[in-house]
């Protein structure tokens, strides 16, 4: 996470269960997979406004919010494929 404060992230990633049981298993996978889709929804919407932004909200939403989500996303991505491989099922 190059742009975030890692600690945020740090935080997160921290909460989770070092040694997890199935259903923990099942929580972590359903909340990360919920977590990714909400955050394309609003990448989604986010580049549907900047496209009828003027150019200056434009390059700041393609700068900020939408750099923001993308490398958020890849982030909740990595965690869920972790999640689903710890458990045995496919993201």
């Amino acid at each position: 996470m190059e742009k975030h404060d890692p600690e945020a992230f740090r935080e997160l990633f921290d909460a989770e269960p070092s040694e997890a049981s199935g259903a923990d298993t099942a929580t972590w996978v359903d909340l990360y997979r919920r977590l990714v889709e909400m955050m394309e929804r609003q990448l989604d919407e986010t580049r549907a406004f900047a496209l009828r932004a003027p150019d200056a909200v434009r390059q700041y939403l393609s700068r900020e919010n939408i750099a923001i989500l993308e490398e958020e996303i890849d982030a909740f991505k990595a965690r869920l494929a972790h999640w689903s491989n710890a458990g045995g099922s496919q993201p």
